[in-house]
Parts: structure tokens; sequence; C-alpha cells
């Protein structure tokens, strides 16, 4: 298995983190309640970015998947915003997805169905989205 240089153990804290929280059955109600998900993912993506490692991201895949349709499921009940968990889970599908045979459309189709209509008020949601459809357009 390929590792990242980084002596301090973030890669494994974070993935055990994520793994964790995948499987726990609390933090299926809503996973964005917990804003360590968000910085697990966000470090995790961050690693797999630096590393270039198709093993890395292959096993960060999973979790991050789950993580993504449980934040769907919770839009109905949630009482926090779901959008920038969900936007970086997206930045990840796209960037990685062709390492992990992820079709990214599905993805975002969901994601516009179900949570954009919610969130277009909050200012951290729309600053948020805005950098992301920057990135997105100007990378293809």
């Amino acid at each position: 298995m390929a590792k990242p240089e980084h002596g301090d153990g973030d890669w494994d804290f974070h993935l055990r983190s994520l793994s964790a929280n995948a499987r726990d059955s609390t933090a299926a109600s809503d996973p964005a309640s917990d804003s360590y998900i968000l910085q697990s993912i966000r470090k995790i993506y961050e690693i797999c970015k630096e590393a270039r490692s198709e093993d890395l991201v292959a096993r960060s895949y999973p979790h991050i998947n789950k993580l993504f349709h449980r934040s769907i499921a919770a839009l109905p009940q949630s009482h926090t915003s779901n959008g920038i968990l969900l936007l970086t889970i997206l930045q990840f599908f796209l960037d990685f997805g062709e390492m992990v045979l992820h079709d990214t459309d599905p993805s975002l189709r969901t994601f516009f169905r179900s949570c954009l209509s919610r969130q277009v008020s909050l200012q951290a949601y729309v600053s948020t989205m805005s950098l992301f459809f920057c990135v997105f357009f100007h990378a293809n």
C-alpha cells in the first residue's frame, strides 16, 4: 500500500475517521452535523491530490461514496447545511472518478435535484458553489 509522506499519520487518522463515520448509524441521521467529516474529506482529498496514488483514492472512495448517499438521504430531516459537504464530495468524485470508475453524472443530478433548491439562500453555500463551478468549468 502506498502511503503519502506525512509523518503525523494524517492519512490513517482521516481514513479511520471516515470509515467509522460511514459505519456509524448515529452519523447516518445527518453526516453534515459533524464538522470533522468535512475536515477529513478535505484532508483525504488533499493527500490524494498530492500523492497521485490510485491506491489511496480507491481506499477512500467507498467511505466517501457512502457518506454522500447518507447526506442525500438526510436532507429532508437535516437541520444543518449539507451543501458544502456534498460539494466537497462531488469535487472528489470529479477529480478522481476515473480512477475508481465512478460516473459523476448521477451524483451531480442527485445533488442538483435534492440539495440545490434548499441551499441557495445561504451565503457561505452560494460562495462555495461559485468557486466550485469556476474551478469545474475552468478545468473542462
